[in-house]
């Protein structure tokens, strides 16, 4: 079974972390980042749900391929980026004067090298500390939907004494720690026809609009109301929307480099960085231009790897 809306919810979740990275710079543009936050909190559920249904429809699958499989999914094209963060980050060192503060463990196991990336280890780290349920569920789906279920409550209540336990360039850790779970029980409970997907859609609908309308920003409210409605498109998405979402996991490693450039090189061109008028075209540049170098490099076999 294909989830359509996925498609959807790769291409808005792309374009939002787009926006959220490039529009600090201006008061007015930093309005619209309370309502995008669903962004790398679907990116976590949509690779937890799509890898336990995976996991469960492949039962030759075991948990060292599982993990094996990821690991060459995600680490080489992390590495990669990595790497080209550092350098570029080197070069700024030497031309501004600042100091470069990552360090190897850092960039190679957090993601130090720019502050997009940890999104990537993070998925490892979740993989390995959920693959054991993962394949569980095949045998004994009742005691991995508890599990998950005490994961995600664990999660919740714990939230702000693992915050308070990590170091403040860790704070990712704590506020991402419920969606694998949470996307693993919505996951067993659709295998299991608990629910049909296609329920989800007016519920999503109406929880969306009453979000709005009460202007109220709460990310568990709106990452989950994101799924749902995912969840619930069952059409195949326009073929624009399937190539925008083609090359969604690029973008997220890469546009980091244009925003960043951009913001460096406009006080040079005696742009002001902080007016709309500045902001707003390097949000649409990065978005564009990211996007236009992952679909080259997804062009060729021996780069296509770095963007998909």
């Amino acid at each position: 079974m294909r989830f359509h809306g996925f498609d959807y919810l790769r291409a808005a979740g792309m374009l939002a972390v787009v926006y959220i990275h490039g529009c600090d710079t201006n008061e007015f543009a930093r309005r619209g980042m309370k309502w995008l936050g669903f962004a790398v909190p679907c990116f976590f559920m949509m690779s937890a749900f799509l890898a336990q249904l995976s996991i469960l429809k492949k039962p030759q699958l075991g948990f060292g391929e599982l993990l094996t499989s990821r690991l060459k999914r995600l680490a080489p094209p992390f590495l990669l980026w990595s790497g080209l963060y550092v350098a570029v980050r080197f070069a700024k060192s030497k031309a501004t004067g600042a100091e470069l503060n990552s360090t190897l463990t850092g960039v190679v196991f957090w993601g130090d090298a720019s502050h997009q990336l940890y999104f990537v280890p993070m998925l490892i780290y979740l993989f390995v500390g959920w693959a054991g349920v993962m394949v569980l569920a095949r045998r004994l789906p009742g005691v991995a939907m508890l599990t998950c279920a005490a994961g995600v409550l664990a999660a919740v209540l714990l939230e702000s004494t693992i915050q308070t336990a990590m170091p403040a360039n860790r704070w990712f850790v704590s506020v991402n720690l419920v969606w694998f779970p949470a996307a693993m029980l919505v996951a067993l409970l659709v295998r299991r026809d608990w629910f049909q997907t296609k329920w989800l859609f007016w519920p999503a609908v109406v929880s969306t609009v009453a979000m709005f309308l009460g202007d109220v920003v709460n990310v568990y409210w709106i990452a989950f109301s994101a799924l749902a409605l995912a969840l619930s498109i069952d059409r195949p998405a326009p073929s624009w929307v399937g190539f925008l979402s083609k090359y969604s996991f690029g973008v997220y490693l890469v546009h980091v480099l244009l925003i960043e450039g951009m913001q460096f090189a406009a006080p040079r061109l005696r742009l002001d960085p902080t007016s709309l008028w500045t902001t707003g075209p390097i949000i649409v540049f990065a978005a564009i231009g990211s996007y236009a170098m992952c679909a080259l490099l997804g062009r060729f076999n021996a780069t296509r790897w770095s963007v998909t």
